[in-house]
Parts: C-alpha cells; sequence; structure tokens
C-alpha cells in the first residue's frame, strides 16, 4: 500500500495563493472591525504566523502558538471573539470560492489513489483552522466527509509547519509510521519538495515547465512534471515498494523532535483515567510507555550523547530498560506528567543535537554490544524506538477506547 502525501492549493486545487490570502484578511478584517482595528489586526496576525513558522516548542500546536501571540497583540480575548470568527468561517469564508477553481486532472489521481486502496494525507501548510482546510478542499470536488482521507493537516492538530522536515515526520508519526513507500506531491519547490525530501521521501514536482532544473540533488526516485506523467511515476512508486531510509541526519532529528508531538496528539482522544489501563494483562499502558521513554531518555541517551561529545571514542554500556516498568511501578505513575517531564527532556536533546555539525554526528564510540559505532548510529537507534513505541502507544490506546 502506498501512502500517498498531497499538497492542497495550487495542486489539488487551483488558487491564486497571494490574491486569496489579500482577500481573506480583507474579509477577516472586516468582521473583526467592530473589536480591533485592521492595521492592528494584520500586524498581530504576521506576529502570529511568524511564532508559528518559528516556534521550537514540541508539543504545542500550531493554533496553541497563534492564540498565544494573536489574542494578546490585538488585546481581546479568543473568548470574546470565538463566536464572530465561527460566524466569519460560515459566512464570509465560503465568499473565497470563486477565487478558485477545482481541477479535473486532480479528481481523476484521487479517484484512483481511493480505488487502489491507498492512504492519502492532505499536506497542506497548516497555517489555517481545519475549517478552512475542509472547506478549500469541498471547493476541490472532496468534502471530507466523503473521502477516506487518513489526514488532512490543520493547525489544530499540526505541531510543525512547512518547510520543516519535522511537518512530514509528524504526518507519517500521526499514521504510526507506515512500513509501506510513502510520496510527497507539490507544486511548491521550497515548501513541499526540498523539506520532504530531507526526510526521506521521493517526491513528485508538480511543475508545467518540464525543462525547469532543480537547483540541488533530489532522492533518486523523485521526478517531475504535470498531472500527466503523475499517476505513471505512483504505480512505479508502488510497484518498486521502497521503504524510507529514515537513517539520514535530517530524518534522525525530525523524529526525535516529533515523538512528543504525535504522543500529546495520541493522548488526547481519551480520557486521563485511562491512560493507566493496559490493553491486556503483560501490555504496557500508555502511562508506562510514556515514563519508559522519559527514562531512557534521562539515563541512558542523553548520557550517552554527553559521553560520545567528550571522550574519545568512548567504550558505550548496555542498558536493559524493559524491567523498569515493574521495578518502578509505572503503572502507578501519573501519564500527564510523564508526557510533560519527556517533552522536557527530549526537547533539552533536540537543542542539543540543533548545535552540532555534521563531522561531529560521525564521532566514534565503542558500545558493549554493537562494537565499533558512531553518535549518528546511535541517534537513530533512538529514533528507530521511537517509531516503535509510536506505533505501541497507538495500539495501547486504541486497545482501550475499544473497551
Amino acid at each position: 500500500m502506498l501512502t500517498l502525501l498531497i499538497d492542497l492549493d495550487d495542486t489539488l486545487l487551483t488558487n491564486p495563493i497571494n490574491r486569496f490570502l489579500d482577500q481573506y484578511f480583507k474579509e477577516l478584517g472586516q468582521a473583526l472591525a467592530v473589536y480591533v482595528e485592521p492595521e492592528r489586526m494584520m500586524q498581530a496576525m504576521a506576529k502570529a504566523v511568524r511564532a508559528m513558522q518559528t516556534k521550537m516548542d514540541l508539543t504545542s500546536s500550531m493554533e496553541e502558538t497563534f492564540n498565544q501571540v494573536f489574542y494578546p497583540s490585538i488585546g481581546i480575548s479568543r473568548a470574546d471573539l470565538i463566536g464572530v470568527l465561527e460566524e466569519f468561517y460560515r459566512v464570509r469564508f465560503p465568499l473565497l470560492a470563486s477565487l478558485t477553481s477545482p481541477r479535473p486532472e486532480a479528481a481523476r489521481l484521487l479517484k484512483s489513489a481511493f480505488e487502489r486502496g491507498w492512504q492519502v494525507v492532505i499536506a497542506t501548510n497548516p497555517l489555517f483552522p481545519a475549517t478552512a482546510v475542509h472547506q478549500r478542499l469541498a471547493w476541490a470536488g472532496f468534502p471530507p466527509e466523503e473521502y477516506p482521507f487518513a489526514w488532512i493537516a490543520s493547525f489544530e492538530t499540526s505541531h510543525f509547519c512547512k518547510p520543516n522536515p519535522a511537518y512530514y515526520a509528524e504526518l507519517l508519526a500521526f499514521l504510526r509510521w507506515p512500513e509501506s513507500p510513502a510520496v510527497m506531491v507539490g507544486n511548491d519547490w521550497e515548501n513541499d519538495i526540498l523539506p520532504a525530501e530531507a526526510l526521506g521521501l521521493p517526491t513528485y514536482w508538480l511543475c508545467e515547465n518540464d525543462g525547469t532544473q532543480p537547483s540541488s540533488p533530489r532522492h533518486p526516485a523523485s521526478s517531475q512534471g504535470s498531472f500527466d506523467g503523475l499517476a505513471d511515476w505512483l504505480l512505479r512508486i508502488e510497484k518498486d515498494a521502497q521503504l524510507l531510509p529514515l537513517d539520514t541526519i535530517p530524518a534522525v532529528k525530525a523524529i526525535l523532535i516529533t515523538t512528543p508531538a504525535a504522543l500529546t496528539n495520541f493522548s488526547r482522544s481519551i480520557d486521563q483515567q485511562m491512560w493507566n489501563l493496559r490493553p491486556l494483562k503483560d501490555e504496557w499502558s500508555l502511562t508506562e510507555i510514556l515514563c519508559h521513554l522519559r527514562d531512557v531518555d534521562r539515563e541512558v541517551n542523553l548520557p550517552r550523547i554527553h559521553t560520545i561529545l567528550d571522550g574519545d571514542n568512548p567504550f558505550i554500556p548496555g542498558a536493559v530498560t524493559d524491567p523498569w516498568a515493574a521495578e518502578r511501578n509505572y503503572r502507578q505513575e501519573c501519564g500527564p506528567d510523564a508526557l510533560a517531564d519527556f517533552s522536557q527532556i527530549r526537547a533539552e536533546m533536540v537543542q542539543l543535537l540543533e548545535s552540532l555539525n555534521e563531522k561531529t554526528w560521525q564521532n566514534p564510540a565503542r558500545h558493549a554490544i554493537f562494537g565499533p559505532t558512531t553518535l549518528k548510529e546511535m541517534l537513530n537507534f533512538v529514533a528507530t524506538h521511537d517509531r516503535s513505541h509510536i506505533q505501541q502507544a497507538w495500539q495501547a490506546i486504541q486497545a482501550v477506547k475499544e473497551h
């Protein structure tokens, strides 16, 4: 099965984005004019968008980041405006549909994708609320209530945005890191193609001028052109069945960054009293998984990183951590606290890794089990460990929700 990540604006929907945004902000300014002057609103909007684009926090959503900046900047609480904004998206936002037009070739492509049983993800930049994304999908001819999209990015659920490779890693984490080929299709070189390829995704760059040459090396399976060549390319990718390597430095960093975000998103689907329930007698609860990730980062992963950075080909002892769940009675801990602690420790790790150059990632070490290794290989083990527990956490949550 293929996982198809595909952009929305000027990919599935013809949308002159600059004209669209100008009219969007004009309509929004008029809707809020009774409460805030349009110029001040625009300044606050620009500030909030910059905050979303540059955020470093691993667990706050785009929406939470936006709210923390926008409403204080205009001096009005979100609670005071929520009714006005709901009316804006119900009454004024639909008027913007006249600026856009559906693409028949996109409709044919998605129909074929669903018929083949592919997972289709709407990989739009999550700077809009879900209602705005869903309406634009409907304008394109794909109302979400009628199409089984595997995921639709929006600022309520996303924690990173384009062009951060972590945005694409998060989408795959939300899908529990599918063990099947995945690709990205989009029209924007800087936002759709480069960051997706940094993660290791083959991409199809939708550009009408087939003679356009990219400015940097691409994934060997990537291609470019119009919709006419896209369907055949997707079939070739599905047939080749090559999995993502996910072992490059950008990919490893993106995975480590997104794990707390994905777990935060998963945990919102269950009540707190369910966090400590085990799916089966001998399987870990969500809380136990979070405690395990927290303690392994704090007592194993971070110390190993420092040992490799500070030492000269140091010896790294093995660590047996699974027994900690029973020995430390993880099942009786507070799950939300464990998630918060894990996120904080992981943020410390990510900040440290961001300060390293590529050469430092090759620092050598001697592991008790794996033998000669490098910092990069050790961190790849951590990323692989993350992906495994993402799948485990989702399965645990689904199991307790069914009981």
